[in-house]
This record gives structure tokens, C-alpha cells and sequence, in this order.
């Protein structure tokens, strides 16, 4: 009889404090620098990648609400309005918050009140890159939570789970 050589087995995901061990430092960084967080679990193609589309967005962005669209008719970005609670730009404000510190200068010079209503289809473009840039680094922020913590593998399929455990990366 002949014994079946077992299967190597993938570690299991970290969970409960060892999860939030593991997973602060890279995510509190990227919020704060989109891309500082993949750089420190060393995944820096991924790094480069990210912080470039922020940039990128984020300049677009400033010179459009800086330029305007049309005869200079500027827009605005969101930012939470919550006596009485008005729900899109409070969503609005939340999906660009994910750009970190950054937001809070755009809502400075961009946001508020005095911000004009929407009186064209391009103007409000600016608006709508710093929050793609900030809804980008949401998801790379949960990307970050599920590397950091080994889950990441358990979404790919058995036989790629199978490769992936005969050849851990790092080896």
C-alpha cells in the first residue's frame, strides 16, 4: 500500500487582535500617503501604482475646480452637511475622505456653502476625480486588510491555493 504524500496547506487567515496587529500600521499609512501601505508590506509596483493615479487625480482635480470648466464656472466638493442631514453629500464627503489629509484641504478651498450650484455637465469633474481617488484608496485600504491578514489567498481558486502553498512567496 502506497501512502499519499499530504497536500501542503496554506496558514490560516490571522483573526481578532492578531488581525488588527497586523493590519494598522500599513492602513493608517495609506490613508495617509495612498500607497505608503502596500510600500510597507513591500508590494511596491502596487505602491507606485496607487499613489500615482492619486497624484494624478488630485492635480486634475485642483485645476478644474481652481480653473473651472466654462466661462470659469467652478464647482465644489462635498463635504458633510448634517444639521438637517442631507445624505448625498454627506456620502459624497465620506467617498472622498478616503484621499486622507488631503481632503481636508480640498473641503478648505473647494467645499462649503458658497460653493456654486451645478450649472453645467463639466463642472463638476473636479469633484468627481478626488473622489474616485478616494474611493480608489478605500478599496486599497480593505485590499491592505485582507494581505496583511492572509486572506487574500483564500479567494483564489483550489489549484491556484494548491500552487500557492507548495511555493509561498517570499521563498
Amino acid at each position: 500500500m502506497s501512502e499519499a504524500t499530504p497536500t501542503p496547506q496554506l496558514p490560516p487567515p490571522l483573526r481578532h487582535k492578531k488581525a488588527l496587529a497586523a493590519c494598522w500600521k500599513p492602513i493608517l499609512l495609506n490613508w495617509l500617503v495612498p500607497g505608503a501601505g502596500y510600500w510597507m508590506i513591500n508590494q511596491k509596483t502596487r505602491a507606485k501604482a496607487l499613489f500615482g493615479v492619486t497624484v494624478v487625480f488630485s492635480l486634475l482635480a485642483f485645476l478644474q475646480l481652481t480653473f473651472g470648466a466654462v466661462d470659469g464656472i467652478k464647482g465644489g466638493v462635498f463635504v458633510p452637511q448634517l444639521s438637517p442631514l442631507q445624505w448625498m453629500p454627506t456620502l459624497g464627503a465620506a467617498a472622498t475622505a478616503g484621499v486622507g489629509p488631503i481632503y481636508t484641504l480640498f473641503a478648505w478651498c473647494f467645499g462649503g456653502q458658497g460653493t456654486e450650484p451645478v450649472r453645467n455637465l463639466t463642472q463638476e469633474y473636479g469633484a468627481s476625480y478626488i473622489m474616485v481617488a478616494g474611493l480608489l484608496n478605500w478599496l486599497c485600504l480593505i485590499d491592505l486588510f485582507d494581505r496583511t491578514t492572509g486572506r487574500w489567498a483564500w479567494r483564489l481558486p483550489k489549484d491556484e491555493q494548491e500552487a500557492l502553498a507548495q511555493n509561498p512567496p517570499g521563498k
